[in-house]
């Protein structure tokens, strides 16, 4: 049987390892099939998640934009393909965390593993792996070390503080006055691949469930799915901005890069119309070149 997420693996691990002997000649063919492989197994490992946005295509969309950033980049320094590598990678597997039985001490009765130590966290009867929110990032790392690790290409802690990164709510630290970094991107890959998702306004009551299983929406103060969209330009602008203006300057100089930023700004124009009950708030219901979460829990 052939699944949607089954062919967008396939095509996802096809252009990436095109992408990379495209720009780096045949002689990185063996690192371009090993990301291309981490992109198939990636993907259809999400696949079996049952978490309502953090999906396969979450997944798809920020790694789409880490090629982006990428292919900018390569154009204002020297990028090695290792560093091309590393950056797709970590996007591939920042939220496989989320899966149930990923893991090899994951048990359903006994619970999933949640840290390095081997303790567990039992779910609720009916949970969602969405459940997982506030372990994901650290069940990717370990993700990461086991199978991973003993990769002949890859630097398994390489990979693990970029998916460190990806925490929420984003770490406070400069990013306009910081260099390039394999971690900022992939972090700045997470929240624009998050928001500037053409179909994001069509999906924050899919986030909204996740944030109400994960306790979010109490801390937050969120009642309705609304406030996810309402709230978004303040987030955006006090919590998020920052963080992007690096990978913003990569994207500005490719075609599709210029895409996202420009969802990114559309998506914060349509929420902003949204709370002030203007009419061109419908257009929030159309599929656009962006979207965005007030609480991107990327």
């Amino acid at each position: 049987m052939i699944t949607p997420s089954q062919l967008a693996a396939d095509r996802l691990a096809a252009e990436i390892s095109a992408e990379i002997q495209r720009t780096f000649g045949s002689r990185q063919a063996p690192l371009a099939e090993t990301v291309g492989a981490v992109a198939r197994l990636a993907i259809e490992c999400i696949a079996n998640s049952d978490a309502l946005y953090h999906d396969w295509e979450h997944t798809l969309l920020v790694t789409q934009v880490g090629l982006e950033i990428l292919r900018g980049r390569t154009l204002f320094e020297p990028v090695e393909p290792a560093d091309w590598a590393h950056l797709l990678v970590a996007c591939l597997v920042h939220d496989i965390g989320y899966v149930r039985g990923v893991l090899a001490g994951d048990d359903a009765r006994l619970g999933y593993v949640v840290d390095g130590a081997g303790n567990r966290t039992v779910l609720a009867r009916g949970a969602s792996d969405a459940a997982l929110t506030p372990h994901h990032v650290e069940r990717s790392k370990l993700f990461v070390a086991a199978r991973l690790g003993s990769s002949d290409l890859l630097d398994a802690s390489r990979l693990v503080r970029a998916i460190e990164y990806t925490r929420f709510l984003p770490k406070a630290d400069a990013d306009a006055a910081a260099p390039a970094d394999e971690a900022t991107l992939v972090r700045a890959a997470d929240l624009i691949g998050q928001m500037g998702d053409p179909l994001y306004l069509k999906k924050t009551k899919a986030l909204f469930h996740e944030f109400e299983e994960a306790g979010l929406n109490a801390r937050l103060g969120y009642v309705s799915p609304a406030d996810l969209v309402e709230h978004y330009p303040e987030f955006f602008w006090n919590s998020v901005s920052s963080h992007l203006v690096t990978a913003t300057r990569y994207l500005e100089v490719t075609v599709g890069g210029r895409q996202w930023i420009a969802g990114l700004q559309a998506n914060v124009f349509r929420a902003e119309q949204s709370r002030s009950g203007s009419p061109a708030a419908g257009l929030g219901n159309q599929p656009s070149s962006a979207s965005t979460s007030p609480t991107s829990a990327a």
